[in-house]
C-alpha cells in the first residue's frame, strides 16, 4: 500500500510562502489550492495539492524547510534534460509538477499536426520520463514525482489506445509484455498501442510476467505474433533459458519480437528470437510488414476454396 501524502496546515503553508496565514485560507476556500477536510472540519493541503499551486501560480517555496521538505523544492523550475523542442520542454516541466490536462493538451496538439498517436507519444513520453529519471537521482526531483509522472503516462497512453477505431474481427492477434523480475510497464503499453495502431489486435499481458505465463497465453490467444519488452535482467542465465524455451514453442510460424535495453551485447546473442527492434519506429515498420504478409497469404488460401 503507497503511503499516504504528508498533508499541511494553512499556517505552515504560510511560513512557507512566507505569506499570512489568511491569504492561504482565502485561495483554499476559493479552490486556488486544492484541500482535504479532516473529520473535524479542518483545512489540510497534501504535498501534490501544494505542488499543483505552485506550478499554476508560477511561486516559489522560499521556505521549504518550514514544512519539513528538502530545498529543491523552493525552486519551480528544476533542471530536467531532454529534447529543446518547445512542447518536448513543455511536455516534461508539467509531467513534472503533475499537470495531466497540460500533457494531455500537449499530447493532442501534436497528434492533431499530423503525427500518428505512437509518434506523439514515444517522442513526448520518452523524452520526459528519461529527463524526469535523471532530474530525480541529481536530487532535482523527489521519487513520488517521478512516480506520479509514469501513472499520468500509463494513463494517457491507455486514452490514446482506446481513441483507435475498432479492428476488424480478423485482425491478427499479438501478444507480449515484459518478463518476470521486470517492473517497467510503459514500454509494453507503447507496443500494445503502436501494434493496434497499425492493425494488430495486441493485448499486452502486463510487467513482471513469469515466462511460463507467456507460454499458457500463447495456448490461450493463438496468436501470430509474440513480442518481449526487456528493460532488465535481474537473472541473465534463467532469463535465456526461459525465453529460449518459449521461442521453441513458438516454432517457425509464430515470430518473435524482442527489444529493450535489458537485451545487452552479453544477451542477446544467446537468445532464439525471429528479430529484435532497437526502436518502436522499427517495430511498426516490421509490424507493418508481417500484417500485410498475412493478410496476402490468408487471401491466397481463400480464393481456391471460394472459386
Amino acid at each position: 500500500m503507497a503511503a499516504r501524502q504528508p498533508q499541511f496546515s494553512p499556517k505552515q503553508i504560510a511560513a512557507a510562502l512566507l505569506v499570512s496565514e489568511s491569504s492561504v485560507k482565502r485561495w483554499c476556500d476559493g479552490g486556488t489550492i486544492s484541500t482535504v477536510r479532516t473529520l473535524g472540519g479542518h483545512r489540510r493541503i497534501t504535498l501534490e495539492g501544494l505542488e499543483q499551486f505552485l506550478s499554476q501560480s508560477g511561486r516559489t517555496l522560499p521556505s521549504p524547510e518550514a514544512l519539513g521538505l528538502p530545498n529543491r523544492l523552493a525552486s519551480r523550475n528544476p533542471s530536467i534534460p531532454g529534447s529543446d523542442e518547445t512542447l518536448n520542454r513543455d511536455f516534461r516541466e508539467s509531467l513534472a509538477t503533475g499537470d495531466e490536462a497540460r500533457c494531455r493538451e500537449i499530447l493532442r496538439d501534436r497528434i492533431s499536426s499530423g503525427w500518428s498517436r505512437t509518434e506523439a507519444a514515444e517522442n513526448l513520453i520518452t523524452d520526459a520520463l528519461q529527463g524526469i529519471g535523471v532530474a530525480w537521482q541529481c536530487n532535482e526531483l523527489d521519487i513520488y514525482q517521478e512516480r506520479r509522472g509514469c501513472d499520468i503516462c500509463i494513463r494517457l497512453i491507455n486514452e490514446l489506445r482506446a481513441s483507435i477505431p475498432p479492428l476488424p474481427d480478423d485482425a491478427p492477434i499479438a501478444i507480449g509484455g515484459a518478463p518476470e523480475g521486470d517492473p517497467y510497464q510503459i514500454p509494453t503499453v507503447m507496443v500494445e498501442l503502436a501494434l493496434r495502431e497499425v492493425g494488430w489486435n495486441a493485448i499486452s499481458l502486463g510487467n513482471h510476467v513469469p515466462l511460463e505465463s507467456f507460454q499458457q497465453a500463447v495456448h490461450d490467444y493463438n496468436p501470430q505474433l509474440v513480442w518481449l519488452s526487456v528493460s532488465t535482467v535481474p537473472d541473465p542465465a534463467m532469463f535465456i533459458i526461459r525465453a529460449n524455451r518459449l521461442a521453441e514453442q513458438l516454432g517457425d510460424d509464430v515470430p518473435l519480437l524482442v527489444g529493450g535495453r535489458g537485451l545487452c551485447d552479453a544477451i542477446r546473442p544467446r537468445l532464439r528470437y525471429t528479430a529484435h527492434c532497437d526502436s518502436l519506429r522499427h517495430l511498426v515498420d516490421l509490424a507493418t510488414k508481417m500484417r500485410l504478409s498475412s493478410s496476402r497469404e490468408a487471401s491466397s488460401g481463400l480464393t481456391p476454396s471460394a472459386s
